[in-house]
């Protein structure tokens, strides 16, 4: 690799550091909510489609009864199920009392 090669990739790798930098901060400001997302899949590897098959699953619960439950089934390090249980929430005795 040439000098000048060289040179040629130092910058592009140091514009490519900057232009990430200044996107986060545009994130930051006008999307806090999605750079606290960004910000924790960094620090913690997680794989975004597992996140986004869990918001899916809750969002479906919220548009169903409201009621529910979301479980995530784990095996080996590998998500193998991601379930989202919908419940009617009665409240209700399950004997009725007579007069």
């Amino acid at each position: 690799m040439t000098n000048k090669q060289m040179l040629e990739e130092s910058q592009f790798d140091r514009e490519k550091k900057n232009n990430e930098r200044l996107f986060r901060e545009m994130i930051k400001d006008f999307r806090p909510d999605i750079f606290v997302l960004m910000d924790l899949l960094d620090e913690t590897s997680i794989n975004w489609f597992v996140v986004v098959k869990i918001i899916r699953q809750l969002s479906n619960l919220s548009l169903g009864t409201g009621y529910g439950v979301v479980t995530i089934e784990i095996q080996n390090g590998k998500v193998l199920f991601i379930n989202g249980e919908d419940r009617d929430r009665l409240n209700e005795p399950l004997i009725e009392k007579k007069n």
